[in-house]
């Protein structure tokens, strides 16, 4: 049996925003995928994805000429000398690119029953994309044939669809490769995207981070990884992020369309082959 667990309106504080190389304040659906994986496992059960509802984030750090620089942190206090700039008695800075956030998540569990005072506790103490959960409004839990209630709880916000069919029309249109076409989608404004796919519903697209490709065979022999002293159960692998197009949509156009099937906008977390691990959802546009 499945049920989904509501978390509504949780407002997290210095949230990681820089989750990979070639993005900066992606919508957190990783973080909110392992988030989900966390919870599930504290709960004894077993997470089936998420879906993640957009209201806020606000980017820490300046602007300036049209660039945002992220505030910087140093170190809290000395442990050694090579805390400090070398030559000098400053302590070093700690490169981060942080938000904080306002979201919902609808999480399907495989479970019968919650206990919901103890799962609230739970998640005041997480973390989550590693910023302090600081408050929410309510978790509520519904039956797994009643997203509509669940999603229609939340009322409003955005919530995030997988576009990978826009990108791959895109590329055949203009016969370009994968990283111009993806580059062109995001600098394209509404109006020009409506009109190129004919689509009155295209609306905010963005990129984010959607998984990562092992570089390399994982490995149980590397010095300093977790638990070394658990060597024949933790396994290490360098990998590289994977990023992929997203759509944030209205979730009050969603509820107000019936010919959407709303567990198909569930983010949902596999290996795509053996060295590849992916969120993919089953929405088709």
């Amino acid at each position: 049996m499945s049920l989904y667990l509501v978390i509504k309106q949780m407002y997290v504080k210095s949230a990681n925003m820089h989750s990979s190389s070639l993005l900066l304040g992606g919508v957190p659906l990783m973080a909110s995928s392992m988030f989900a994986h966390h919870l599930a496992r504290e709960m004894n059960c077993q997470d089936e994805g998420v879906i993640y509802v957009h209201y806020d984030i606000h980017h820490l750090g300046g602007q300036a000429d049209g660039k945002f620089t992220p505030a910087q942190r140093r170190g809290a206090m000395f442990i050694n000398h090579h805390d400090y700039v070398e030559k000098t008695i400053n302590l070093s800075l700690q490169p981060t690119a942080s938000a904080h956030l306002n979201c919902s998540l609808v999480i399907k569990l495989s479970a019968s029953k919650i206990h919901i005072e103890k799962l609230k506790t739970i998640i005041l103490r997480s973390r989550f994309a590693g910023g302090q959960i600081m408050d929410m409004l309510g978790v509520s839990i519904y039956e797994s044939d009643d997203l509509y209630s669940a999603l229609t709880e939340i009322k409003s916000g955005f919530i995030i669809a997988d576009r990978q069919d826009l990108l791959k029309k895109y590329q055949q249109i203009t016969s370009t490769n994968r990283v111009q076409a993806f580059t062109q989608l995001l600098a394209m404004k509404q109006d020009k995207l409506r009109e190129i796919f004919v689509d009155e519903s295209i609306s905010w697209l963005s990129a984010t981070t959607i998984g990562y490709a092992l570089l390399e065979q994982p490995t149980d022999e590397r010095l300093g990884i977790r638990q070394a002293n658990q060597q024949d159960s933790t396994f290490h692998a360098y990998a590289e992020p994977l990023t992929g197009l997203v759509q944030y949509v209205s979730l009050r156009k969603i509820l107000e369309n019936d010919d959407l099937e709303l567990e198909d906008f569930i983010w949902r977390y596999h290996w795509l082959q053996e060295d590849v691990f992916l969120l993919q959802q089953n929405f088709t546009h």
